[in-house]
């Protein structure tokens, strides 16, 4: 796993408006506009606000392969769900579903090339404050969220892995060869992280 595949990209390195903006403000962002568009369900407005998403990214200085990369990794995915709607309901359920996870994923991806994981964390740890009243630290809390992160990419690069060994051995079409690698690696993951962790009196 030596070229590690990140889902949402790395962070890169930058000085523009969106890069110096507040991790609280960014991540504010993508959830307001995933409410706009599972409130809307319309793909007009999705498309708006792909567009959108585009001009920002560009005024970042974003390259637009980086942000659009993470849709270009679930392209069969998303012509899958246009197409059971296309054989099932008509093309506009297709299109507005679709249009939707589009948008979703290129303002996380907007998130994620523009935030470092500690930026996250603290952010998380700020909302995590009022669990303290039920006996729950926001520290933990937000280094929780912060391994959940950091795991998407292992757990994509892991699928992947197993996909290719699947395909190398001729059993493209096998669940148990595709999952039971997948299982058993992200089992291993949890276990040497919890291990570090413990290390780190953390446990």
């Amino acid at each position: 796993m030596k070229a590690r595949q990140r889902f949402l990209g790395r962070r890169i390195p930058g000085d523009s408006w969106l890069h110096r903006a507040p991790a609280w403000a960014k991540l504010a962002g993508v959830a307001a506009l995933s409410i706009v568009v599972l409130a809307t369900r319309d793909a007009a407005v999705n498309a708006g606000l792909i567009v959108i998403i585009v001009a920002v990214a560009l005024t970042a200085r974003l390259p637009l392969r980086e942000v659009v990369a993470p849709v270009l990794r679930i392209g069969l995915i998303i012509v899958g769900v246009v197409a059971v709607h296309l054989w099932l309901t008509d093309w506009i359920n297709g299109a507005r579903i679709a249009s939707t996870i589009v948008v979703c994923i290129l303002a996380a991806a907007l998130l994620m090339l523009t935030t470092t994981i500690g930026e996250l964390v603290a952010v998380f740890e700020v909302l995590a404050w009022p669990l303290r009243f039920v006996g729950l630290q926001p520290a933990t809390v937000g280094l929780a969220a912060g391994l959940v992160v950091r795991s998407l990419p292992v757990l994509a690069d892991l699928a992947r892995v197993a996909t290719d060994s699947a395909r190398a051995r001729g059993l493209d079409t096998s669940l148990t060869a595709r999952t039971v690698p997948l299982v058993l690696g992200a089992v291993k993951y949890a276990q040497d992280t919890g291990k570090a962790l413990e290390a780190r009196g953390l446990g």
